[in-house]
């Protein structure tokens, strides 16, 4: 059945070269037609997505995790449904990525050269930067080789963060409010 389902997805591939002229990922779209197919198709195909699943290393399985936590930061980062409700700290992001990897938070932080204690009153909320420090480049850097990610998306979780919290503070927008160039306008 496998088969079957492999040659009718063959002949797709070959219908939209034809069409097309060349092969390249830009312009061919390989994708299963539902309707088409029934339900042991379906079936079958499941089946074989499970088992190649399986057949892959448990190093591959981990980069995948891996990867799925640097992509819902991204996500984060670009959502602008976020609000000061639903933050999500740099913590949060540290945490699920020790989770993956099978990693206390005390070791990560042995393995960066801090104490426990101190890499705390970097990573903690924003709210908290009275009591702590300032989440910077040199932490962003460690945290970008250390999970193989990009150093700028934990300074713009950090940014994104503050910027809600400042977003949240109703004294601050009275504060702020007075930056407006349509009040200079009504001024001249």
């Amino acid at each position: 059945m496998i088969k079957n389902i492999k040659m009718d997805m063959l002949k797709r591939i070959e219908k939209q070269v034809s069409k097309k002229g060349t092969m390249t990922g830009n312009n061919l779209t390989i994708k299963p037609n539902d309707k088409e197919w029934n339900k042991a198709q379906k079936a079958a195909i499941t089946e074989f997505a499970k088992q190649h699943n399986d057949q892959r290393s448990p190093e591959r399985l981990r980069k995948n995790e891996m990867l799925a936590v640097k992509y819902r930061m991204e996500h984060y980062v670009s959502d602008e449904r976020i609000t000061f409700e639903n933050v999500y700290t740099i913590e949060d992001f540290v945490m699920e990525f020790l989770k993956v990897l099978g990693i206390k938070k005390g070791a990560f932080a042995k393995y960066l050269d801090m104490d426990d204690s101190n890499l705390n009153k970097y990573y903690k909320s924003s709210k908290e930067h009275s009591k702590g420090r300032r989440f910077n480049t040199e932490l962003a850097l460690k945290f970008a080789y250390f999970f193989h990610t990009p150093a700028d998306i934990w300074l713009k979780v950090q940014i994104k963060n503050e910027l809600l919290e400042l977003q949240n503070e109703k004294e601050l927008k009275e504060k702020y409010s007075k930056y407006d160039y349509e009040k200079l306008f009504l001024t001249i």
